[in-house]
């Protein structure tokens, strides 16, 4: 039994009942040793099932997936919550052995006991397992590309006011203050917030740097001087590479429900979500005249599309720019003696021209 490397893969060699099988398992060597070690328990166990040459189960491919997700991606620990849930029904069948009809009977199963927006996040992430399957030759097809996502109602977002904005930081402690204060002034997601790590923090430049590890790229997020000073005073207390610890264990932040509602509680604030913080920050930015691309790299959202919400979230702002324009027009008017004609003549410029 061993592993090797061929074309940038690595591959686990090994053999059950006389037989020597060979299985590709990705681009990491830490990967293939995890794979071997389970293929060797399970022979030992007697629980080995031989599958098409290179077939793997799916509790083995999780760990590997869930590896790499550690190393490559800041929400790993919601992918972990969400491979527990699937691995009690998925977790003995070879990833190839999965069919679409399976998954909708997971999907059935799991819409009567939890939300439909928490199936569709563990079913994306099943389709995303697979992708990482096709992608390192573990598997040639992903059964989740039949399977519909349930419909979720759309969830209104709300912009908390400044008066709610006081009340929700007056009602946090030690721990939540910082963390609350960060989404209100940086617009950052929970997750980012959450591993947010010192050498991501320049506080001499101040400013915030955030790796998409998904794209490959980053942004930028200025630092205002309310924030600098909170950050400056966790700083001088930090024991560990994150900013963000939790008082009573001294460890990093990994989940923020209890604390946050708790929080809103205390406030009074009804029926607000810790994303409406980032919905908050963007509103007003809009709201004070900032131009949307500069929102949209601040939100770092890949699609202006997606930023284009925050444009219709603002009337005050339209007013402030359609009244720019009649001022603009009236100047232009007077200048030039003559009158624009928009299919019926516009009396009050004329009115402001000769004045």
């Amino acid at each position: 039994m061993g592993i090797y490397q061929k074309d940038e893969k690595w591959f686990i060699d090994y053999r059950y009942q006389g037989r020597r099988i060979r299985e590709c398992v990705g681009p990491s060597k830490r990967m293939a040793e995890q794979a071997l070690a389970v293929r060797k328990g399970e022979i030992l166990q007697g629980r080995y099932q031989m599958g098409k040459r290179g077939d793997v189960r799916f509790d083995a491919f999780a760990k590997i997936y869930l590896d790499y997700a550690k190393t490559d991606k800041s929400s790993w620990a919601r992918d972990e919550t969400s491979l527990k849930k699937l691995l009690p029904f998925f977790g003995n069948r070879l990833l190839s052995d999965i069919s679409p009809f399976l998954i909708e009977s997971y999907k059935k199963k799991r819409a009567g006991e939890v939300k439909p927006a928490t199936v569709n996040r563990e079913i994306g992430l099943l389709k995303h397992v697979y992708n990482m399957g096709i992608k390192w030759g573990r598997v040639s097809t992903n059964p989740m590309r039949d399977v519909r996502l349930l419909h979720v109602k759309n969830v209104q977002e709300r912009t908390l006011s400044q008066e709610e904005a006081a009340k929700l930081l007056g009602a946090c402690t030690e721990y939540s203050r910082p963390i609350v204060l960060t989404a209100l002034c940086t617009g950052m997601r929970r997750g980012e917030i959450l591993g947010l790590k010192w050498e991501q923090v320049d506080m001499g430049q101040r400013v915030i740097t955030i790796l998409n590890p998904k794209e490959g790229k980053t942004r930028k997020i200025p630092i205002n001087d309310t924030l600098w000073e909170t950050l400056e005073q966790l700083k001088k207390k930090a024991t560990t590479e994150f900013v963000f610890v939790c008082v009573r264990t001294g460890k990093p932040a990994q989940k923020f429900t209890t604390a946050w509602l708790n929080a809103l509680r205390r406030s009074g604030i009804p029926r607000c979500r810790f994303h409406d913080l980032r919905h908050t920050f963007a509103t007003y930015l809009v709201a004070t005249g900032v131009d949307i691309i500069t929102v949209q790299q601040l939100l770092g959202h890949a699609s202006i599309l997606t930023t284009q919400k925050y444009a219709h979230s603002a009337p005050e702002s339209k007013r402030r720019a359609v009244a720019a324009l009649e001022s603009l027009l009236t100047i232009q008017e007077a200048d030039s003696g003559h009158y624009m004609d928009t299919g019926q003549k516009i009396q009050i410029l004329k009115i402001n021209a000769t004045n």
